[in-house]
């Protein structure tokens, strides 16, 4: 392998470099050039030796983080596109200056070739400042799907995005075998109704849905999002759901009664752990609602089965016991350790009645205790703190660790923990 980053590489000393390079008696592993600076002229000199030698094409070219525009892309397409060529991963990303044109170029290559690329990584943010633009993009990666960047980002400029362009958007993705990670939109005018048609290409075609889907701006207008509860409740209970983040906080005025019902939906949800709707500070209903979800105090097995993976609301929500709810989803990766804490916090970290477990055979007793310990453990380590602070009535109160206090209430009162021995 040949490695050069974060130096200036002059055209003369590239020249030179790729003499030495043809020179070999068998092709290199890989080249790696990143951040050095290299132009659309100086990625001539590389493929223009490579053309000639098809044979001595590495395996693996890098010249990510460059000055490389779409007459480069179109130069290293020539190269791709001849059947000898070796080469199986080529990464551009970084290369901030290219646009569709360069990327249709060098993904058409790819695509042509009859043995397939293992790896092509390039820019995954596309700008476009016309309808006409986003249609473009949207009609070519439709004949190759498989060539959408796992990491996209739009930026569309001053025109409205219709639904009928995220529907055909929703489609495109569609023909991929595997969802990509993370798609983006940043946008300052979104059609009513848009967000919801789009979301709905996923229930529609059956595939699963991208980790991670934003839509806003920074001076977004702003729309009504429609019933977005109807598709969304569906999407989060569906077993292809793979969202863990979502964010519609910039463009959406959702109502409180909407945000409610969102929330119903999220009760058998395993994978979201970011949902950033709300673009204010929410309602009392909407707190309640959103406590209950991450910690339903009913009874211990309610509260066993809440939401243990949900760790991040925005920026708007600010109550002290949601927020520790969050907090302890967040720093606890074991979701079992997650709700027995939650258990213990609530129905064994004050007064409670020790009456229910004198009937309960000595086994069932001692694991019972063990259970307690270790949930007391798991919360005090998740906040680092020995103790709480609780709102009430804007008061602060402080709770304190009744860790050792409830152990030595159960072993003192309940005379049958003495009784127990371990069988052999």
């Amino acid at each position: 392998s040949f490695v050069v980053e974060h130096c200036r590489i002059c055209h003369d000393a590239l020249c030179l470099l790729m003499v030495a390079l043809m020179n070999r008696d068998s092709p290199l592993g890989s080249i790696e050039l990143n951040c050095c600076y290299v132009d659309d002229e100086a990625v001539k000199f590389i493929t223009y030796f490579f053309t000639d030698n098809p044979k001595m094409t590495p395996r693996k070219i890098s010249l990510a983080c460059n000055d490389i525009s779409d007459v480069g892309y179109f130069f290293l397409s020539e190269v791709i596109g001849n059947d000898e060529c070796k080469l199986e991963e080529i990464s551009l990303i970084g290369n901030d200056s290219c646009g569709l044109t360069g990327i249709r170029s060098i993904v058409s290559a790819a695509a042509g070739r009859e043995i397939p690329m293992k790896k092509l990584d390039f820019p995954a943010d596309f700008m476009a400042d016309t309808p006409d633009q986003l249609q473009e993009f949207v009609e070519f990666f439709s004949l190759f799907p498989a060539f959408v960047p796992n990491c996209t980002q739009f930026y569309c400029g001053n025109f409205e995005v219709s639904r009928d362009a995220l529907h055909a958007l929703g489609n495109m993705l569609a023909k991929r075998s595997s969802p990509i990670r993370a798609l983006h939109f940043n946008v300052s005018s979104i059609e009513s109704d848009g967000i919801v048609t789009f979301l709905r290409t996923f229930l529609e075609n059956h595939i699963a849905t991208p980790n991670s889907i934003r839509i806003g701006g920074y001076s977004i207008r702003r729309v009504s999002v429609g019933d977005l509860h109807v598709v969304l409740g569906p999407l989060l209970q569906s077993c292809l759901c793979s969202l863990e983040s979502l964010t519609l906080s910039d463009i959406g005025q959702i109502s409180d009664n909407e945000m409610i019902h969102i929330t119903s939906s999220l009760d058998g949800n395993t994978t979201l752990k970011r949902l950033d709707l709300y673009d204010r500070i929410p309602s009392a209903c909407v707190v309640d609602r959103l406590t209950s979800l991450l910690c339903d105090e009913t009874t211990i097995m309610s509260t066993y089965n809440s939401n243990h993976t949900l760790n991040d609301l925005g920026r708007h929500m600010t109550d002290p016991k949601l927020c520790s709810y969050l907090e302890l989803n967040k720093k606890t990766p074991d979701k079992g350790l997650v709700a027995t804490a939650k258990v213990i916090k609530v129905h064994f970290a004050h007064n409670f009645q020790l009456g229910n477990f004198d009937s309960m055979k000595s086994p069932v007793l001692a694991q019972v205790v063990s259970f307690v310990n270790q949930g007391f453990h798991v919360w005090n380590e998740a906040f680092n703190v020995e103790r709480d602070l609780e709102s009430e009535g804007g008061e602060e109160k402080e709770v304190a660790n009744n860790n050792l206090t409830v152990n030595f209430l159960m072993v003192r009162n309940i005379p049958a923990f003495f009784d127990y021995v371990k069988p052999r």
